[in-house]
């Protein structure tokens, strides 16, 4: 990575993934941490003191009305990207969302609309694009060596840690929005092909009758427009005492020979101190002296940094965005009609 300037960066949420942002925006020469928002005052001074952003805010619309912020990153729960991103857009202030864009397609479309106009830099989190395994799939398939993709199978699924402790408003998302958004871009990335009809199954039950609304799992049939199919698992109701939060696998079955992404159990990292066996995903965020994180996680924000200090592409944009949007909201309303939903041609 090389930048050519330097430019004020500002982060809206102080969750998880906002520490992400900051820590990654602290190690990237050519960022400035300028200002953090959150709703929560305490939440947002806490991540000001211990990444030493200059300012703080309790309103998104004031980090993006200030003159020292130049470019917006949005690490709110999963239903508070849109107007974040639009009102950014809109101040002509580069800015990168996680996933998903939206989600509703409204929301999505009007982002797609208003950045096709503006001229700013607008990037959708979409790290898997830079997930070695990902990114790996996707050349060897483009370079023929498995011949033209028949079948695929993907699961992206959490333990019930995620919607019990890790997620405050869960009962605002699902397992679907949450990683199906990751998951449909990472199949449509590597595949390089466009989904053009769904069908798909929920399940709801256990996680409501303990508090949490949301559905346990959908389970989808994608067919893309290169003829391939895939089979798609997003669920919230694996066992809390999984080595692992996460459970990221993938095949991909091609003419000629075929390909299988683990990157959940990948063994790098091993650990058994009283809690059973324990793992790292070290491709993702890895630690490095000086508190400094890398792996893909860094990467993709550093993409975003790239995009508008240097002016190169952003790793995926708001049209990216609007696909997947589409695709999860074309699953949601197979899931609940029982019908199979076709999707305009390329997907958004």
């Amino acid at each position: 990575m090389s930048t050519q300037k330097s430019a004020r960066f500002g982060v809206v949420g102080a969750g998880l993934w906002g520490s992400f942002h900051c820590k990654t925006l602290n190690a990237i020469p050519g960022a400035e941490l300028a200002a953090v928002c959150d709703l929560n005052p305490e939440r947002a001074a806490e991540m000001q003191r211990q990444f030493g952003a200059k300012k703080v805010y309790q309103d998104f619309r004031a980090l993006i009305a200030d003159p020292d912020v130049e470019a917006v990153t949005v690490a709110t729960p999963d239903f508070a990207h849109a107007d974040i991103v639009l009102a950014a857009i809109e101040a002509g202030k580069h800015v990168m969302s996680e996933k998903p864009l939206a989600t509703t397609l409204a929301e999505a479309e009007t982002i797609a609309e208003a950045a096709a106009r503006s001229g700013v830099k607008v990037m959708v989190d979409f790290h898997n694009r830079v997930n070695p395994a990902v990114h790996t799939a996707k050349e060897t398939i483009a370079q023929g060596e498995i011949g033209k993709p028949l079948h695929a199978s993907a699961r992206l699924s959490n333990t019930v840690f995620v919607p019990f402790e890790l997620l405050s408003w869960a009962s605002r998302s699902s397992a679907l929005w949450f990683l199906g958004s990751h998951a449909v871009d990472a199949l449509c990335f590597m595949l390089d092909a466009d989904v053009v009809k769904v069908q798909a199954m929920v399940r709801r039950g256990h996680l409501a009758a303990q508090g949490v609304d949301t559905a346990d799992v959908h389970i989808s049939l994608l067919e893309f427009d290169n003829g391939a199919v895939a089979t798609l698992e997003n669920s919230w109701v694996l066992p809390r005492d999984l080595p692992l939060v996460f459970d990221f696998r993938a095949e991909i079955v091609g003419e000629k020979g075929s390909l299988q992404l683990d990157t959940a159990q990948n063994g790098a990292f091993r650990k058994y101190a009283g809690a059973g066996l324990k793992t790292a995903d070290l491709l993702g965020v890895t630690p490095a002296a000086g508190g400094r994180i890398g792996g893909f996680v860094m990467e993709a924000i550093a993409r975003f940094v790239d995009a508008v200090t240097t002016g190169s592409p952003v790793l995926a944009d708001a049209t990216d965005g609007l696909k997947v949007t589409r695709v999860l909201a074309a699953i949601e309303q197979a899931a609940a009609s029982g019908n199979a939903v076709t999707l305009a041609k390329g997907g958004a």
